[in-house]
């Protein structure tokens, strides 16, 4: 087959994420290679020379991303992960084009000039890939072609959670998942916590992130820390009764792609969550979980599934659902893949 017929068969995608254990890199982007791959458009993820940008002050961070610059050059259009240095334009509008932005967060609140930079950034990008509508609102303002693929679940990897074996069914296991830097939002429920562990006997918390949080009122034998692993990541989910996801109803939250709440429920567990941003979007399709937006609802939606296990397995099995439909890997691969060629045509 000549070059050229091959060519018109498929496309290549220079993708430069922020790092390999990135969530952003994981999520947004590395889930969907092979994926994209069955649909013509062949991804080579490019990534910074060092995971370790905090040894390079402010927008300095973007010389790691240098080699990627230019090997982005063979690609016939280039991915991006955010901005290259956080609060900062660097050299995004050098890339080749079409350049197509891809976020998953409210950046333009990133510091010291978030505001002023993501604005500049996104006129010179072909295309901006928002993973909600609220974020798609702000870069619509700035570029002309916007469009909403959320944050996708691999069901293939997140399986639904088995039994628990009969050691585990007197339990009622609160399982939280992030990073330390979103450990304020659980300070928030920290109150509601305790009382409802101190209250309820088989109940406990159990977290994982890349470090403990250091809660002051919480039991300390109701509370189990594990330290986050890729390896572990599913495990962990199935050893949880219900997902929690609590949050603050700021621009910073609106801008988040409601994803510890698909990934608690792509397993089939029921979730507790603010109803912020697009986790009430989430909501909103099905009936996979409680909304709590204040203390009381906190803990009232925590006793309703304590004392309702049916419940439990009702509303994660509609989770799993309603994943199946919206928010597959599958599905959103498909949706890329579309708008990527679309994007070389026009």
């Amino acid at each position: 087959m000549s070059p050229a017929a091959n060519r018109e068969q498929s496309i290549t995608l220079a993708a430069l994420t922020a790092g390999f254990n990135r969530p952003s890199s994981r999520f947004r982007f590395r889930q969907y290679i092979s994926r994209l791959a069955e649909s013509g458009v062949i991804v080579k993820e490019l990534m910074p020379f060092s995971d370790k940008t905090y040894y390079f002050p402010g927008p300095f961070k973007a010389v790691t991303r240098i080699p990627a610059f230019f090997r982005s050059r063979d690609a016939d259009m280039v991915w991006i992960s955010r901005e290259f240095a956080v609060g900062y334009e660097t050299f995004e509008r050098l890339l080749k084009r079409p350049r197509i932005l891809d976020v998953d967060d409210a950046v333009w609140l990133h510091r010291p000039f978030g505001w002023f930079a993501m604005p500049d950034i996104a006129r010179s990008m072909d295309a901006v890939i928002a993973g909600n509508a609220y974020l798609a609102e702000y870069f619509g303002k700035y570029c002309k072609k916007v469009y909403v693929v959320p944050t996708a679940i691999d069901l293939d990897r997140y399986t639904l959670r088995p039994e628990p074996a009969n050691e585990q069914r007197d339990k009622f296991v609160i399982g939280w998942t992030g990073s330390s830097s979103n450990f304020k939002y659980l300070d928030t429920i920290e109150p509601v916590l305790n009382r409802f562990l101190r209250e309820h006997d088989g109940a406990e918390l159990i977290l994982t992130a890349d470090r403990p949080w250091e809660y002051s009122l919480l039991p300390a034998e109701k509370v189990r820390f594990v330290r986050w692993s890729e390896e572990e990541e599913v495990s962990f989910l199935h050893s949880m009764s219900v997902g929690i996801m609590p949050l603050a109803d700021d621009k910073w939250s609106r801008g988040k792609c409601a994803f510890k709440m698909l990934q608690y429920m792509g397993v089939g567990l029921p979730v507790i969550v603010s109803p912020v941003g697009m986790n009430r979007e989430v909501l909103d399709k099905g009936d996979v979980g409680l909304s709590a937006g204040s203390p009381d609802q906190w803990y009232d939606a925590l006793v309703s599934l304590y004392d309702d296990r049916s419940l439990q397995v009702k509303l994660g099995l509609e989770g799993r659902k309603v994943v199946e439909q919206f928010y597959s890997a599958d599905i959103i691969a498909r949706d890329l893949a579309h708008i990527f060629k679309s994007l070389l045509v026009s």
